[in-house]
């Protein structure tokens, strides 16, 4: 896996983490693909009808139609795009956001050890997930009953009332977290349910004293995980938060960050004498 992780936002989400750089009067910093030299401004305002941000600059930095690479941050993440310098009527320099916007995560700055600091779980409903290339609908609860090497392992199934009925909800510890996906190590016995390009709708990521929705997520891979006892076969599962909205980004990176910024030795040696 790469240590940068980029995710593209709808349009949507585009439009307002631009407004929302320009309301704080943020920095954007500029390069041409290749170069070296970058070059930041100030962002006076954002111009809605042509999707651009409005620089605090009059100076030609780069010639009008130019495509150059543009990033900024904001509330600890990073965005980047790539963009067309032209000139505002106000004869600023502008930055047209016609491409597509990303948000970054190095996985190194904000990624989560929760394991075994925090027990901070993931929820699967079994009855919701589907192939993710474009459409199967995989009834998880039926294969499983069918198959008589699942009995044992639906005593770790846990069944909740729901206003459709009964549903059967797979509960696992995850290993670590990021505000772009997650990893767990599972079982021989789990991992059948976790197949490669797998989507599950509305898995619950329920720590301590708080919980979270997140609408989509994607199973990206299913490794072989070399555990410390050679006779108990286990997987690495990592798992990718598909469009995940803005709002839900937002609260679930400052958990993180909140987390991160609390673990020290003090609670290391906590959980190491326990």
């Amino acid at each position: 896996m790469a240590d940068t992780f980029f995710s593209k936002l709808d349009s949507e989400e585009k439009k307002s983490r631009l407004a929302q750089i320009a309301s704080v009067r943020g920095k954007i910093t500029t390069w041409v693909k290749g170069s070296k030299e970058k070059k930041a401004f100030d962002v006076l305002s954002f111009d809605r009808e042509r999707s651009g941000l409005v620089l605090d600059s009059v100076e030609e930095a780069y010639r009008p139609g130019q495509t150059v690479l543009s990033t900024f941050d904001f509330r600890g993440m990073s965005f980047f795009s790539e963009t067309v310098f032209q000139r505002a009527i106000s004869k600023h320099s502008i930055l047209l956001f016609t491409n597509d916007l990303y948000k970054s995560e190095r996985r190194a700055s904000y990624r989560l050890l929760t394991y075994p600091i925090y027990k901070v779980w993931a929820e699967f409903d079994l009855g919701e997930a589907y192939e993710g290339g474009g459409g199967k609908v995989i009834d998880l609860k039926t294969k499983t009953s069918q198959t008589g090497l699942f009995k044992d392992f639906l005593k770790l199934v846990e069944s909740h009332q729901a206003e459709s009925g009964k549903t059967q909800r797979l509960k696992i510890r995850i290993q670590d977290l990021s505000i772009t996906g997650m990893a767990l190590h599972v079982g021989e016995l789990e991992s059948r349910y976790f197949l490669k390009d797998l989507v599950f709708n509305q898995v619950t990521l329920r720590f301590e004293d708080e919980e979270f929705q997140i609408p989509k997520t994607k199973v990206v891979y299913v490794v072989d995980y070399i555990s410390s006892d050679r006779n108990l076969k286990s997987y690495k599962v990592g798992c990718q938060f598909v469009d995940l909205p803005t709002n839900l980004d937002e609260k679930l990176g400052k958990k993180i960050n909140l987390l991160l910024r609390q673990i020290d030795f003090n609670k290391d040696f906590e959980n190491f004498v326990k």
